[in-house]
């Protein structure tokens, strides 16, 4: 049934302005927020800890950016190249700049703002994009599914719970290739204890392992709602070479300082309904 909604909605988003899109949607979200006691906390709990303080007007915006990009994740399959790069003020030049160098590239992503529609949006440059995704939680025929949305415009998805993905991602690497890892919650509690937002919470490490291991540069990138933008502002940080620090711990230090950083600035886009902290 929710796959069957999906669809339909993704077809009613061909035919129905954008303004009014954004409308309807952003009252789904508010009636979710109404419902939704629970998630309500956790995302209280979460902008306290970012921002210090928090207001009723904070959480009901996360509710309603939340629905707003969801209505843009399920339009994606009618996207084309063109639409999708006019809707996202970005520069892609220190991603081209490391391709050429031949190492592959390992891009941090985090659970804000458009996360979803990054994939898409980068392969519409025709970089060669692998993408990480979770099927344990929504089972394997909903991950299934979900990837018609991920992978449209040629971003390929793999399944974090693949035992051989770590072997896998060395060799995409090893090609040449770009690997899109999130860095901000750690699904499978197998991260280490950081400080984060000063408070401690559990980090996955593998993104820093995984370029010491295999020399592979580490680009952080954002893509956030935003109206001085015709819809998102993307945000890609310079490269982070992992011989440039001394140890994993260093060089996860610095990924954390630029999440930080970025999720800061909207902390009301940080779509994360489950306990951090």
């Amino acid at each position: 049934m929710k796959q069957f909604l999906m669809l339909i909605i993704t077809q009613l988003s061909r035919f129905t302005p954008l303004g009014l899109r954004d409308r309807v949607v952003r009252l789904f979200g508010f009636l979710w927020y109404l419902i939704a006691k629970g998630r309500r906390e956790v995302i209280r709990e979460n902008i306290r800890t970012i921002k210090g303080e928090v207001k009723e007007s904070d959480i009901k915006s996360t509710f309603s950016n939340f629905a707003q990009v969801f209505s843009d994740i399920l339009n994606i399959p009618n996207m084309t190249t063109s639409y999708l790069q006019s809707m996202v003020k970005a520069d892609v030049g220190y991603i081209k700049e490391e391709l050429n160098k031949g190492k592959g590239v390992i891009l941090i992503a985090s659970h804000l703002g458009g996360m979803e529609l990054a994939g898409p949006y980068l392969s519409s440059f025709g970089f060669p994009l692998y993408s990480i995704a979770e099927s344990k939680g929504p089972g394997m025929k909903f991950f299934r599914f979900y990837n018609h949305y991920r992978g449209h415009l040629g971003n390929k998805i793999l399944r974090l719970e693949d035992r051989r993905l770590i072997f896998k991602l060395v060799r995409l690497l090893k090609e040449n290739k770009i690997v899109v890892l999130i860095a901000d919650r750690d699904i499978q509690d197998s991260g280490v204890d950081y400080e984060f937002f000063g408070r401690t919470a559990s980090i996955p490490r593998g993104v820093a392992l995984l370029s010491k291991r295999t020399g592979a540069p580490l680009i952080v990138g954002f893509m956030a709602l935003d109206p001085d933008t015709p819809r998102y502002q993307g945000r890609i940080f310079p490269p982070l070479y992992p011989d440039d620090y001394d140890t994993e711990e260093e060089l996860l230090k610095a990924i954390v300082m630029l999440l930080e950083k970025e999720i800061s600035m909207y902390p009301e886009q940080w779509f994360v309904f489950q306990k951090v902290w």
